[in-house]
């Protein structure tokens, strides 16, 4: 009888233990494995906790892989701001080597403004499982930028980028500034990039090039047009786009649109979900006609992050195919299960549908790939002879065509 008591005591004290267990599994997020997977971490959906705005602050997010100009990165912004002392840094860095740190040789006055995120190179899962981690470490600061760990700013690039969103806010409610940041050498000429051209890529994945626009005002060394000749202020995007490696908006985006974690190993397909979802949920898009930084491309003898994870090429393969049935592209059968989790977290605002998104973005989702290359060209000013599009210029009609366009 004692023996059969102490068999139930210990099975009662097993089923507590295991549901403390998995309790814990669920609310700490330093344990997110999903067991039986090799692709992904499943990281469950939580809500933000509610920050206090801090007026004029900027939140920086850096997602850094093994990147040993991140350093000079995080130098740049707060020795050219006007105002470092309103600046914070949020960075996830995957690094392998110690001359990868982000926070290397930074000015001791200035570390208390970074706020980080560590992890072995080989715990990476792609830009959108990092950039999930950087938007954890936001709290309450008025602005948000994204950028990639190799850009380098200019002078007075926190003056300036408040500045323009505050000519965008006489426009609209709810402006972004994102372009693809030029090169060092593309800063010496007059004009600046702009996303334009929309269309998909060999994997039906949606996807935005950036053109060239404009020319500033004689003699001036900070304003570059991107619209009328002279103007001073930032023009609408021919495309709905937000470039990940130079968006600005206000920080509170987060508490509608919270970044999805569970996209691992993703890279085409990343900034289009975030694009319409920003569009649906009533976000406009605007090119800065200043330009704050440069980005470093290419970067041949850096490691890259596909380099060292060769054996994931499936797992992109399965975070795509998560990515295209969200965006309507792909039936929800070709997802694996573990893909699957919390899809209705991460949808689409009501403001405007995903149908107009596509009009804006000027991409047929009903032709393929093959069948759109080379049908028309929204960087230079040509008419898309599509009957769908009739008349229709993206270039000189952004997207103020479209029936609910706010």
């Amino acid at each position: 009888m004692k023996q059969s008591n102490n068999i139930w005591i210990i099975v009662i004290v097993t089923l507590v233990l295991l549901n403390i267990f998995l309790c814990y599994c669920n609310v700490n997020e330093s344990f997110t494995e999903y067991f039986g997977s090799g692709c992904i971490d499943f990281i469950p959906f939580k809500v933000l906790p509610k920050h206090k705005l801090k007026p004029n602050k900027i939140f920086v997010s850096v997602a850094s892989y093994r990147d040993d100009e991140c350093h000079q990165t995080l130098k740049s912004i707060f020795e050219n701001a006007d105002n470092p002392l309103n600046v914070i840094v949020g960075t996830c860095q995957q690094n392998k080597e110690s001359g990868e740190n982000c926070g290397l040789n930074l000015d001791e006055k200035y570390k208390k403004q970074v706020r980080d995120i560590t992890m072995d190179y080989m715990k990476a899962k792609g830009p959108t499982f990092a950039r999930y981690w950087c938007s954890t470490l936001w709290e309450g600061e008025e602005f948000f930028l994204q950028i990639d760990s190799h850009t380098n700013f200019q002078k007075h690039w926190d003056t300036d980028l408040i500045g323009m969103f505050r000519k965008c806010q006489q426009d609209s409610k709810r402006p972004i500034l994102s372009v693809y940041p030029p090169t060092q050498d593309q800063l010496k000429i007059e004009g600046s990039p702009e996303m334009c051209n929309g269309r998909l890529s060999s994997d039906n994945i949606p996807i935005f090039l950036a053109g060239w626009t404009g020319t500033g005002p004689k003699g001036s060394d900070r304003i570059f047009d991107s619209g009328p000749k002279g103007s001073d202020q930032p023009q609408r995007s021919p495309k709905p786009f937000a470039a990940g490696g130079f968006m600005f908006l206000q920080g509170n985006f987060l508490d509608e649109i919270p970044y999805d974690p569970n996209l691992s190993h993703l890279f085409q397909g990343e900034e289009t979900l975030l694009s319409a979802r920003l569009w649906t949920h009533g976000y406009d898009f605007y090119t800065p006609n200043i330009k704050t930084c440069s980005h470093h491309y290419g970067r041949p003898e850096k490691p890259k992050y596909w380099d060292d994870m060769k054996d994931k090429v499936d797992c992109r393969v399965k975070a795509e195919k998560r990515v295209l049935f969200l965006l309507g592209l792909g039936p929800q059968k070709n997802v694996v299960g573990e893909f699957l989790h919390d899809l209705h977290r991460y949808g689409f605002g009501k403001v405007r549908t995903l149908e107009d998104y596509w009009l804006a973005a000027g991409i047929d989702t009903k032709r393929s790939a093959k069948d759109q290359e080379g049908v028309f060209d929204d960087c230079n000013n040509k008419y898309n002879p599509d009957p769908k599009f009739k008349g229709w210029n993206f270039k000189k009609d952004g997207f103020g065509k479209i029936k609910k366009f706010v």
